[in-house]
């Protein structure tokens, strides 16, 4: 068992879910979040294991709301994304990253409105999502970023009021994802349009 899955496991026990269905996991996503912060705290994990937790963590909602249209992206091309979901007009991108966002989320993903982007991470600094820095990913085709509801109720209301393509709110709590996918599936794909 990878040292991912053996943490998860771990917090999913220590929250009385090792039971519970992905879709069931996910709803106590913020629960998830702060055990995993505190362990991250007393005892860094390794920032390998928790780009593969936060993946993790992603795919409890893919699975639980659009398993039959998403696909996990090869190696070869997974600088540009980890999950791939059919999408009308265009499939979508998504990108997952664990605490820090620095670059390598604005380099991520395919830079194009034809390939538009989700941003889905347990990013935890302030800093990183300024009114400025926080528009600069609308230029590399992203069209929504979700972070954890602690970290979102503390950025600055400059950077919550930015919208996306759609005009829709661009920074969302990972806690809207299951939500928002659910309410994008149109005829069995997802509907960019309403992200």
């Amino acid at each position: 068992m990878a040292v991912a899955d053996q943490i998860l496991n771990n917090v999913y026990n220590s929250l009385g879910l090792q039971n519970s269905t992905d879709e069931e996991k996910y709803l106590e996503i913020d629960n998830i979040v702060n055990a995993l912060q505190i362990l991250n705290n007393t005892s860094t994990i390794n920032p390998k294991t928790t780009g593969t937790i936060s993946e993790r963590l992603c795919e409890l909602a893919l699975r639980s709301r659009v398993p039959d249209i998403y696909k996990n992206i090869s190696d070869r091309w997974n600088f540009m994304a980890d999950f791939s979901v059919l999408g009308h007009p265009f499939n979508l991108l998504i990108s997952v990253k664990s605490f820090k966002a620095k670059e390598r989320l604005l380099v991520s993903g395919s830079g194009n409105i034809l390939s538009p982007t989700i941003g889905w991470g347990l990013f935890d600094d302030t800093n990183e999502w300024t009114e400025n820095r926080t528009r600069t990913y609308l230029f590399r085709s992203f069209i929504v970023i979700y972070m954890p509801s602690a970290l979102y109720n503390i950025i600055s209301t400059n950077s919550k009021n930015i919208n996306n393509i759609n005009g829709k709110p661009f920074l969302r709590s990972i806690d809207d994802f299951t939500n928002d996918l659910t309410n994008a599936v149109n005829n069995d794909v997802i509907d960019i349009t309403l992200f």
